[in-house]
């Protein structure tokens, strides 16, 4: 048998976009790839030169477990559910509502396979510190925790420069944003579970619509909308969605990208600069996204108008931050980069660290992608570069984007960012990226019913089983 993922031949003969021989294979040779990959630097950490390996490499905070019957149940009941959604969505076309609330239920189910104290309330009040687990804690080094302590939020917003170093890791690599969020909802919920639920609820409704938007400027309406459903049902998604700040700061960032790269009025200019402001309150990783917009200007546009526009907004914003409450975001910044760096430069200090950790950032966010997506994605990039490799890039804005998110990414990777992993969970904003090129290939191959079902149980059995066999911390 001849392995060509380009292989259109095939596809169009059959409904589904993999025979079951490839499932089997594709699914065998990605599995057996990491396990090879995982044992080899195990063995050079331990024999040959030291390194922050984690051992479950690249996965980096996760522990091993074996389900309960009650846990399988769990388990069944939602996969039975799965497809029942995909045969209702099926019926009514994808409806973004319905995507959404099937994306949520989903989400919930899922997590809820680890019970109501690890898979709801860990999350957010959770204490690891000791070893042990404790699942609902005052006590502990999550942002929740920093937020207990907070007595006027205005003033800690105007002292956050001051009080940055006094917080919990999560809390000291932020600006003040991530606290107060878990502040205001303490104080509106009280309850770690329900403020789970919530955050998840807050950042999908945002996330899938604006992705829609997105795809709607270019592909028909049909693959768009199936496309937001299949963005919910990453690994990434389900499992990091309930409780992540990250959740709410993918769901920012996506809208920034519609409103900045598709929005045409001033008013949309205007929700990008707020969405830009807030996400840059939320994280400094928000940092990501200035090359992609500068170079879609560049490139589509050929103008860079609104860049100075948006990105002027936003650091003008953290200009009158300054002037009416003291909050300096550059010293921030500078403080919680001290905090991740604290003797220099990773690739001078220590050029091991550096090099095995950046595999090690972008092998987790393609374990998480999973292997049929990873074909897909290559699939839909050959098929657009094939004819004419770099003639009207101004003709594939997504593939522009795709190519300007993975490039800054990286990029954020050369300079030392994210030492320790947890990339599926940080850098989870590049995802809707990595799925525009396969929205591409889904068009173009005028996949069926058969294979967006095909599609759609392979990426969320992957979700299921990471779920089932494994627990996942921050």
């Amino acid at each position: 048998m001849r392995f060509d993922i380009d292989n259109k031949t095939d596809l169009m003969s059959n409904s589904r976009l993999f025979t079951w021989r490839q499932v089997l294979i594709y699914t065998t040779a990605f599995v057996g790839v990491v396990i090879v990959i995982q044992r080899v630097l195990r063995y050079i950490s331990e024999h040959v030169v030291a390194f922050d390996n984690p051992y479950y490499w690249p996965v980096s905070i996760f522990g091993p477990r074996l389900p309960s019957l009650r846990d399988l149940s769990v388990a069944a009941g939602v996969a039975a559910v799965f497809f029942l959604f995909c045969r209702v969505l099926e019926v009514k076309r994808f409806s973004i509502v319905l995507s959404i609330v099937f994306g949520v239920a989903l989400i919930a189910g899922l997590n809820f396979i680890h019970g109501l104290d690890v898979g709801y309330y860990a999350p957010i009040a959770g204490d690891a510190r000791t070893g042990v687990l404790i699942p609902n804690t005052l006590d502990g080094q999550e942002y929740f925790h920093d937020a207990l302590t907070i007595t006027d939020p205005v003033d800690f917003f105007r002292r956050y420069n001051e009080i940055q170093p006094t917080l919990h890791m999560h809390g000291h690599t932020h600006p003040p944003g991530a606290v107060l969020t878990f502040y205001f909802l303490t104080k509106l919920l009280r309850d770690p579970a329900m403020i789970a639920v919530v955050i998840m609820i807050l950042a999908t409704i945002p996330t899938i619509f604006f992705f829609y938007r997105i795809l709607q400027t270019e592909l028909n309406d049909e693959t768009a909308r199936y496309m937001a459903f299949l963005l919910v049902l990453l690994p990434a998604v389900q499992i990091y969605y309930l409780a992540s700040l990250d959740a709410l700061i993918v769901a920012l960032l996506t809208g920034v990208l519609y409103l900045f790269c598709f929005g045409k009025s001033y008013r949309s200019a205007i929700g990008a600069i707020v969405l830009l402001t807030a996400s840059f309150l939320l994280t400094f990783v928000s940092l990501f996204i200035l090359p992609v917009l500068v170079g879609f200007d560049l490139i589509v546009r050929r103008s860079l108008k609104r860049s100075v526009l948006v990105v002027g907004g936003m650091v003008g914003a953290h200009v009158l931050f300054y002037l009416l409450t003291g909050y300096d975001g550059w010293h921030s910044f500078r403080n919680a980069s001290l905090h991740e760096n604290p003797n220099g430069f990773m690739l001078f200090v220590d050029p091991v660290n550096y090099l095995f950790t950046r595999v090690e950032d972008v092998a987790e966010i393609l374990f998480f992608f999973g292997p049929f997506l990873l074909i897909l994605l290559i699939r839909g990039f050959r098929s657009k570069f094939q004819l004419r490799p770099f003639a009207d890039l101004r003709q594939r804005p997504l593939l522009v984007l795709t190519i300007l998110a993975c490039t800054s990414l990286l990029g954020m990777y050369a300079v030392g960012a994210w030492r320790t992993g947890e990339t599926a969970r940080a850098c989870a904003y590049i995802y809707p990226y990595l799925l525009f090129p396969v929205g591409y290939y889904l068009e173009d191959a005028e996949v069926g019913s058969s294979g967006r079902l095909q599609l759609a149980a392979l990426v969320f059995m992957q979700s299921l089983g990471m779920q089932v066999f494994g627990t996942y911390h921050w």
